[in-house]
């Protein structure tokens, strides 16, 4: 059975933008744009990335 998981596209080079305006680690940005995280942080740049830097909502499509 497929399930539907939403995560936040951005455009390439956001992702080090992101890490240094936030001053995290690229995998913390990772995991906040696919909803893995949910703290503070991860709400923060989840509101910038679409935002600022032009990101996109959308669901991806996962394979069981």
């Amino acid at each position: 059975m497929a399930k539907r998981k939403k995560i936040i596209q951005v455009p390439r080079g956001s992702v080090e933008k992101m890490c240094k305006a936030f001053r995290c680690k690229r995998t913390a940005v990772y995991d906040a744009l696919s909803y893995t995280t949910n703290s503070e942080l991860a709400n923060l740049i989840r509101k910038n990335a679409i935002e600022t830097y032009g990101g996109v909502q959308t669901t991806k499509l996962i394979l069981n």
